[in-house]
């Protein structure tokens, strides 16, 4: 869907969870298919009680916090610009029919992209966090994440999205001294949350689920033909989790 909203100049409408991600494809947006646009003008709706004017490549966030009047005035204020909107209502349910503007949502879906929230798609959780690793400045070099503390991440809901997981990972770096992050680098919210799962758990639940958990890999390995990449992203899991939970349960 990014592909295809680079290859027109319709206006487009992002529609998604606070924190997952919206503002930066409206930057990947403009990257490839801003032209000689020089920068993303970004304005949060939240900030704005009546819109003066949009530039030549607009982010505009928040829609929802717009009144409806002044939602309407928007195809007028974009001219020969290109206008992103972003905003966390769903147009088709009943406070998105309230508070979005049926004029607008038609006219800002020549492409509507649907953001899934982070636990959507908890299968990319690892490349992102090894991103932001990378994009964080540290005096050492940091080459991975460590088993356990993936599967802490993986197993968190994540309702901060995108924001709350580049926190996250940044606290980690900090926190850390090794050339990899371990569990312990994860903010205790997390970990405190992981250990009360796992004190909770009886001894014939804990061996029903790890049954469930064998009887899972398996019906993933079948589907994927023994494609372990594909198994691991069947399962939401990383590939480095799906080889030691292979070697754990003996299913090599």
């Amino acid at each position: 869907m990014i592909h295809r909203a680079v290859r027109t100049n319709l206006p487009v409408l992002l529609v998604g969870a606070k924190g997952s991600g919206k503002e930066s494809i409206a930057r990947i947006l403009h990257h490839f298919g801003g032209g000689e646009v020089p920068n993303v003008e970004v304005i949060n709706a939240k900030e704005q009680g009546r819109l003066v004017s949009l530039g030549a490549f607009t982010y505009l966030s928040n829609l929802e916090d717009l009144s409806l009047e002044e939602q309407a005035r928007i195809p007028a204020l974009t001219g020969l610009g290109r206008v992103v909107i972003g905003t966390e209502l769903k147009p088709e349910s009943e406070e998105g029919r309230q508070r979005l503007h049926p004029q607008i949502v038609r006219w800002a879906c020549g492409v509507r992209i649907d953001v899934p929230t982070l636990a959507e798609r908890i299968e990319d959780l690892e490349m992102i966090s090894m991103d932001i690793i990378s994009k964080t400045a540290t005096r050492r070099p940091i080459g991975g994440i460590a088993d356990n503390a993936l599967d802490c991440l993986r197993s968190y809901r994540w309702p901060g999205n995108m924001d709350e997981l580049d926190d996250v990972i940044r606290q980690a770096v900090t926190a850390g001294a090794t050339e990899q992050i371990e569990l312990r680098d994860l903010p205790a919210k997390l970990r405190v949350r992981d250990v009360h799962y796992a004190r909770t758990e009886s001894p014939e639940r804990q061996l029903c689920l790890e049954e469930a958990e064998k009887q899972a890999i398996r019906r993933a390995l079948n589907y994927a033909r023994g494609n372990k990449r594909k198994a691991a992203r069947l399962l939401h899991i990383g590939k480095t989790t799906l080889y030691r939970k292979l070697k754990q349960y003996d299913l090599e």
